[in-house]
Order: structure tokens, then C-alpha cells, then sequence
């Protein structure tokens, strides 16, 4: 029986249906923290969840990919029209997104630039249905330390947390970080850890079609082995967070993790 028709009662009490079913989702993966999932993908394509999806990346203003088609643009050639469209190929199995724009932008602090990688209107839309149906599942797994990348948590919170522990006596606060984290992100390692949640091999498909698009710079397209690009909505962070063992770390994804450091390290 799957989470959704499990949760039937939770799911009909609240009114917003993509809602209730992330609820759903989630409380099942909260009870069970080694269920892997199927039945996800006609998900991703519900009409409802590309609505969704699209006022996401609406919300967002974002820039346009490599196609440059703006959202100005879909709006103009009608975006029921395109949410209908990419319904139907997800469904089909027939969507494949283009490469991402890579620009550069600065790195503050440094005189370093930072990649980002920018997916056309039309793969960010499918990439946030994706997103939608996939989050509450991970979120289950995340731990109360973690903070980046967290619906409704941000590093404001981290900070916050500091400051109580500083009140608390708390005086050390130790900051590491993962050189090129994002573009050293193995494929094969990312999709067995997402594999430990999920076992429907048509969402397990998508993703994997999303970090195999590539990136165009120069006119060039590359299509590494590793790496995550940084400006999609499916940018994955995978850093370990505080008490979870490095060998699940990838499926726990956490930017900013604190835990209390009792002793001095020498």
C-alpha cells in the first residue's frame, strides 16, 4: 500500500492537496527511516504539481538557459500550454532537458568567481515537480542540527543557535568547509544514496537525466562525471551532518550543521 492511500484520511483534511500529500510523504518516511518509496513518478506530472512547480520558478525571476526563453516569454506562449507539454513528456518519458548556461559570478569575500549553472525555464519547472515530490522524503532523514538547504531554515537560524550556545558557556565554534563541494559530487555515489530512499527507477531515471544535462560555456558543452551545478532547483549540497555516519551522508543533505564542542582541539 503506498503513503498516499495510507494517509487517505490526513490527505482529505487539508485543502491543499500537494500539501497533504508531502505530509503524506513525509510522515512515512519519518516512521520508516529505511522505506524506499515507488510510485512516485505520475507525481511529478500531476497537473497540480506542475502548477506548483511553476509558481516556484516564477517566484524565483530567474534568468533564462541556453534557449533563451525568458519567463516573460512562456508566459506569452501561454503557460498551460507548456505545463501540458512537459506533462506529457515526463509521462512519456520523453523529456530531456538541455545543458545549463554557465556563467560566473563573484565569490564574496575573495577575488575567486563562482560557477553557476543556470537550466532553461522549461527543465527548472520539471525540476521543481521533481523537487516537490522528492523533499519531504529526505526531510525526514535531516536532523535538528541541520540547517542549510532546509524549507522555512536558513543560516539566520544557525546564528541564532551560536548565540544560545554562546549564553550557555559554549565558547569554540569550529567552521569547515568542501573545496569544489559542488563539482566534485560523484554520480554513481548520488544516485545510490538517493536509491537508498527511492525504488522507482523512472524518478531514479529523471534525476539522473538532470546531472548528465551538462553545461554549455563558450559554446561548448561539457558533460562531467561528477559534480552538481549550482542555480538549478535540484542542486544537490550533500555535507554531513552532526551524528550521522559519513557513509550516509549523501542522502542527509545539510549546508550548515551545529553541534556543541565541549573540549579545545589541539
Amino acid at each position: 500500500m503506498s503513503a498516499v492511500s495510507a494517509s487517505s484520511t490526513a490527505v482529505g483534511s487539508i485543502s491543499d492537496p500537494v500539501r497533504a500529500l508531502q505530509h503524506a510523504l513525509y510522515r512515512s518516511a519519518k516512521a520508516d527511516p529505511g522505506r524506499r518509496f515507488h510510485a512516485l513518478h505520475d507525481k511529478v506530472y500531476r497537473r497540480d504539481f506542475m502548477v506548483r512547480a511553476w509558481a516556484a520558478v516564477r517566484a524565483n525571476n530567474g534568468a533564462p538557459g541556453i534557449d533563451n526563453i525568458t519567463l516573460a516569454e512562456v508566459e506569452e506562449y501561454g503557460v498551460d500550454r507548456l505545463l501540458g507539454k512537459l506533462a506529457e513528456d515526463v509521462r512519456n518519458r520523453k523529456w530531456r532537458p538541455l545543458p545549463a548556461r554557465r556563467v560566473f559570478i563573484p565569490k564574496p569575500g575573495s577575488t575567486e568567481q563562482r560557477p553557476l549553472s543556470i537550466p532553461a525555464v522549461r527543465d527548472r519547472v520539471v525540476q521543481a515537480a521533481l523537487k516537490i515530490v522528492l523533499e519531504p522524503i529526505f526531510k525526514a532523514d535531516f536532523l535538528p542540527c541541520s540547517f542549510g538547504f532546509r524549507p522555512k531554515r536558513s543560516a539566520h537560524d544557525a546564528l541564532q543557535v551560536l548565540i544560545d550556545q554562546s549564553w550557555q558557556g559554549k565558547r569554540w565554534v569550529v567552521e569547515t568547509d568542501i573545496a569544489n563541494c559542488f563539482e566534485a559530487i560523484p554520480f554513481e555515489r548520488l544516485m545510490q544514496a538517493v536509491s537508498e530512499r527511492v525504488s522507482d527507477s523512472a524518478v531514479l531515471r529523471l534525476v539522473r537525466t538532470m546531472l548528465r544535462a551538462g553545461v554549455m560555456q563558450d559554446g561548448r558543452v561539457r558533460r562531467p562525471v561528477t559534480g552538481t551545478p549550482q542555480g538549478g532547483l535540484c542542486e544537490a549540497a550533500h555535507k554531513p551532518p552532526c551524528g550521522v555516519p559519513v557513509s550516509r551522508a549523501a542522502r542527509v543533505p545539510s549546508g550548515i550543521c551545529i553541534g556543541a564542542v565541549s573540549h579545545r582541539w589541539m
